[in-house]
């Protein structure tokens, strides 16, 4: 397989969804100065648009429609070329889903929401179910990869909502036998049974792409994986990220969201870098307002210091003309970053970690929300939880990554599961063998209650393993964490599954309210005080074979509140194994993380100050106590930034790093 992804961890994207509503649209367009504009921003791999959401091609197509102010002439085939005649790695962007042209021409290949919706307003869809409309996305892609690219972007790989279009009903009645369920309820199987054949509908579809080209040409293929953490209504599963060389995905949800969609599109990728995207604009709907330097410099130093490759996406302007300041300041950010991104490209690193959050897709939906299937819930608790929890680890400075079902569990001394309703009896075996022999395991909420189809026994599937047993009640929406050896009460305001403790011992019982928080009875007016203590087990530890296993039942983590906050921190540095980073004076803005190489023996720590007001303030004179992982003695420490060679400080086993002055990224080589 051609391997360019290895060697390039900058890059751009500029985006081209221009329609041919005016016929002064796209008749600018000058692939030299584009091209000039790319090798401008100091990135080593551009994507071109091929096709765009309104199904305008930008070269002469056979199987689709040319934009019809372009008259013929093949913008995307001379960008390509100049682009690689530059030492620019060109890729391919293709759109397919959201493919106006199509849509609009075909009305048996469209999407058809239950309540008969085919489009939103400027955004039309078609099905990947419909087999017509299958064919057509893989004829095009074979007209777009004859080109001259070392790959290809298939955006938009996911449902714009619930599809009961001809071709899905009949699908699913073929494969079930069963008509499209009416409600939506994540506790009955025939449900479940359809989100199931929503998440196989669209990895088959992504795969069959990704084998149709893959057949005519040895070029890398990926498809948007944004979708990753953003919940059920789009059906991601891991059978998208098979059909991925590497993961890659857009997010534009500041810097936590980053940070944590970093770690994931890591673990689901099948080989590193992973492409970590967004834009240069505050977000896709903006047109002209600029990110600072220092905001983007922090977005592609939080990349780097997380072993991505950081991708940068700007928008054409209507007539075909680029701002050419726009990629003035991306060339600063690029030159800025330039030694720390040569020095990832020389160790082709990963993420080290003993601490990993479990990523499953099937989990993140409401368990406690029944809907019309007219009325879809996209409220996704799960993720919120996992978000929550990673904000927590990072501001702790306790390194971490993701794991999935599929992940070596053998390389981390911890695993947090944040609410995973959905477990198979496998993954539960695996989870259970990875603490007896000697895991920690942090589990919260309903994890393990459910198998992936909708059947269950009532009880958790990993109850041994947890030390307590489902009752099948629930705390209410309002209650709290009433702590047995102390006075502290933690505050939840969500749901809570109530669970009796059988070998765990209780750290926590649960209190409610005197009053339902809904009822018209109640003790105070504005708000819910604790009133009655349950013998239900709210925090618990349960010793399992070598290791332990810590249930939390609330959803507390996911509140991004200090109390919650300093509950979550406490709670981490409670019952988790040494960390990493034994001992630092950064303060919370600053992201520490520890990279192994893959080409020697070295570690990478990286430093990025990222604060919530932009430019940063720099800080000064921290240190990060780093005890090694495997054993690993250094033997030298070079500061990335300017090449210095620093003293090996030791404080008993660990090495300590110290980092004078902080503006946004420090890396420190080791050497071992």
């Amino acid at each position: 397989m051609n391997d360019w992804y290895k060697r390039c961890y900058s890059r751009l994207l500029i985006d081209n969804h221009i329609s041919e509503d005016d016929a002064s649209f796209m008749t600018k367009f000058d692939p030299a100065n584009y091209v000039a504009m790319v090798k401008k921003a100091g990135v080593e791999s551009g994507m071109v648009y091929a096709v765009c959401h309104n199904g305008n091609s930008y070269y002469p197509t056979k199987a689709g429609h040319m934009h019809k102010n372009l008259k013929g002439r093949d913008i995307f085939g001379e960008t390509v070329n100049l682009l690689r005649r530059e030492g620019i790695v060109p890729i391919a962007y293709y759109t397919s889903i959201f493919h106006n042209h199509s849509a609009k021409n075909h009305p048996a290949w469209r999407i058809t929401h239950p309540n008969g919706i085919q489009h939103d307003r400027r955004y039309w869809w078609s099905c990947p179910n419909n087999d017509e409309y299958i064919q057509f996305v893989l004829a095009q892609t074979s007209e777009v990869i004859a080109y001259d690219v070392d790959g290809i972007f298939n955006d938009m790989t996911f449902w714009p909502g619930i599809c009961v279009c001809p071709a899905c009903r009949g699908k699913y009645l073929a494969e079930t036998g069963r008509e499209i369920p009416v409600k939506i309820d994540w506790r009955d199987p025939d449900w479940i049974s359809y989100q199931r054949f929503r998440e196989r509908s669209m990895a088959a579809f992504a795969q069959a792409i990704t084998s149709s080209i893959k057949a005519r040409k040895d070029i890398t293929v990926t498809h948007q994986t944004s979708t990753i953490i953003h919940g059920w209504m789009h059906g991601y599963s891991l059978g998208i990220a098979d059909a991925c060389d590497y993961t890659s995905g857009d997010f534009y949800g500041g810097k936590y969201q980053h940070i944590l969609g970093t770690k994931v599109l890591a673990a689901a990728s099948r080989n590193q870098p992973y492409e970590f995207m967004t834009s240069r604009c505050v977000d896709l709907r903006d047109h002209t307002s600029m990110k600072s330097e220092a905001e983007l410099t922090a977005e592609a130093a939080t990349t780097l210091a997380n072993a991505g490759a950081y991708f940068f996406i700007d928008a054409i302007n209507p007539d075909g003309t680029l701002e050419e300041p726009v990629y003035e300041r991306l060339g600063t950010v690029s030159k800025t970053l330039s030694p720390f991104t040569k020095t990832i490209q020389r160790h082709c690193p990963v993420i080290k970690a003993e601490i990993a959050l479990y990523y499953s897709s099937a989990a993140y939906i409401d368990e406690n929300a029944a809907a019309d299937i007219m009325l879809p819930n996209g409220n996704k608790p799960a993720v919120d939880e996992m978000y929550g929890t990673s904000i927590i680890l990072t501001r702790a400075h306790i390194p971490f990554a993701a794991v999935t079902e599929r992940s070596d569990f053998a390389a981390f001394k911890t695993i947090i599961m944040n609410n995973i309703l959905y477990t198979t009896p496998e993954e539960n075996e695996k989870l259970r063998a990875f603490v007896k022999n000697g895991g920690t395991l942090i589990a919260t909420g309903s994890t393990s209650l459910m198998s992936p189809d909708g059947s269950t026994t009532g009880d958790f599937g990993l109850a041994d393993v947890f030390g307590v047993s489902a009752s099948g009640a629930k705390a209410g929406r309002f209650h709290y964490l009433s702590f047995i050896d102390r006075k502290w009460l933690v505050s939840a305001n969500e749901v809570a599954p109530l669970v009796k403790a059988t070998t765990a011992d209780v750290i926590a019982r649960i209190t409610e309210p005197v009053f339902n928080p809904d009822a018209e009875e109640y003790a105070s007016i504005h708000s819910n005080p604790p009133g009655t203590v349950t013998d239900y087990a709210g925090l618990s530890v349960n010793k399992y074979g070598k290791g332990k296993c810590v249930y939390l039942s609330s959803p507390v983590l996911s509140r991004q509140q200090d109390a919650q906050q300093v509950f979550g921190t406490w709670l981490f540095r409670e019952y988790l194994p040494a960390s990493l980073i034994v001992e630092t004076n950064a303060p919370e803005c600053v992201e520490i993380t520890l990279l192994k190489s893959s080409t020697a023996n070295a570690y990478i720590a990286g430093f990025v100050n990222y604060q919530k007001e932009l430019p940063n303030v720099p800080v000064r004179d921290i240190y990060a106590t780093i005890r090694l992982p495997d054993g690993a003695v250094p033997r030298s420490c070079i500061r990335v930034s300017d090449n210095t060679k620093m003293d090996v400080k030791f404080e008993g086993w660990a090495l300590r790093l110290e980092v004078p002055c902080l503006d946004t990224l420090e890396m420190i080589e080791i050497v071992f």
